[in-house]
């Protein structure tokens, strides 16, 4: 799934290279989004997400609304996953990125200079489809399993949910790396997966073609998870404070909006990520709950499941604190900044 911006976008092969070397009315934007309370330090940036997902509304509805009247002109582009991302961000060719915490996490431990400055994002939405004749986890035993990409989000969740069924991967089952979700469903249905993660609305496309919804995040790993964060190297955000309150103005400013306009929400899904309106209608109930505007991590319980992940697969010894991963000085002076 890809979605046009109306301004020109920068291409993924541009930023790599450089990276390796609805409207709103008057009345509705009013107490939306107040006026900027500090002139940005720049105005024109460049943002990355991994890939198009449902998830990432607040980001679409920030590119259609809330940007520009926060004083911002920013460059949105999409990527095939957080490892892109990374090297971009790495790179000096974005200025910031709302990506994975375990993307976070594979940075800091190379030693580069990057860190979460906003979260809420707590969705634990990612479901695991199962072939229609696979109805227990037993029953994978000698299949194999999609994810998109080996190291990603997918991958740690897929290994973490086998080994709670008994099952150790690459042992009892294989894991093939198998692309995006529509690529993950397609090969699902070509029989070359017994087992695929999905998250919304692929998830509900493949069960409702008679796959088997063999298990969820919520149930499997945890109810809630720190889905995408924002980061950004810690030079810009030490100069550019401004900068960086606008573009979280901007963002509550989107979640309050995807609260308040279920239509716009799911125009936004049908418009920009092409799903069928019933899909996006499931989204906006699905989804929209799961954001927290204050930008927290997942409470502490959720959180001590994320960490149990990252010792497992040995990003981590031992839970970190959180400053290590999260600058919270914006977090923590919500009461200044938001609208």
């Amino acid at each position: 799934m890809t979605f046009h911006m109306s301004a020109p976008r920068i291409s993924r092969r541009k930023l790599l290279q450089a990276g390796a070397g609805a409207g709103l009315t008057a009345l509705a934007q009013a107490p939306l989004l107040g006026a900027p309370i500090g002139k940005p330090e720049r105005s024109k940036l460049i943002a990355a997400i991994p890939v198009d997902a449902a998830s990432f509304l607040p980001i679409y509805l920030a590119a259609d609304h809330t940007w520009k009247p926060q004083g911002l002109e920013i460059e949105l582009t999409a990527f095939r996953g957080d490892a892109e991302v990374s090297q971009a961000l790495i790179g000096g060719s974005i200025d910031f990125s709302i990506q994975s915490a375990d993307g976070l996490i594979n940075m800091i431990n190379a030693g580069q200079p990057v860190i979460a400055f906003y979260a809420g994002f707590h969705q634990s939405d990612y479901a695991w489809l199962s072939q229609p004749s696979i109805k227990t986890w037993d029953a994978l035993k000698g299949k194999t399993a999609g994810v998109s990409t080996f190291g990603s989000a997918t991958d740690q969740l897929t290994r973490y949910a086998l080994r709670r069924h008994g099952l150790v991967p690459e042992k009892d089952i294989q894991i093939a790396q198998a692309g995006p979700p529509a690529s993950i469903a397609q090969a699902l249905k070509a029989e070359r997966l017994a087992i695929g993660i999905l998250a919304p609305p692929m998830n509900w496309i493949v069960a409702d073609q008679g796959f088997n919804i063999l298990g969820s995040q919520g149930d499997e790993i945890a109810p809630q998870w720190p889905k995408h964060v924002f980061v950004a190297r810690k030079k810009f955000l030490d100069d550019n404070p401004n900068t960086v309150q606008a573009i979280l103005r901007a963002q509550v400013a989107a979640v309050r909006l995807a609260r308040a306009d279920r239509d716009l929400v799911i125009a936004t899904y049908v418009n920009r990520l092409k799903f069928q309106k019933i899909y996006a209608e499931r989204a906006y109930d699905a989804i929209v709950p799961g954001y927290d505007e204050r930008g927290s991590l997942p409470d502490d319980k959720n959180m001590a499941v994320f960490w149990s992940l990252q010792i497992e697969r040995g990003e981590a010894k031992e839970p970190w604190p959180s400053s290590r991963i999260l600058d919270d000085r914006f977090i923590r002076t919500f009461a200044d900044w938001a609208p």
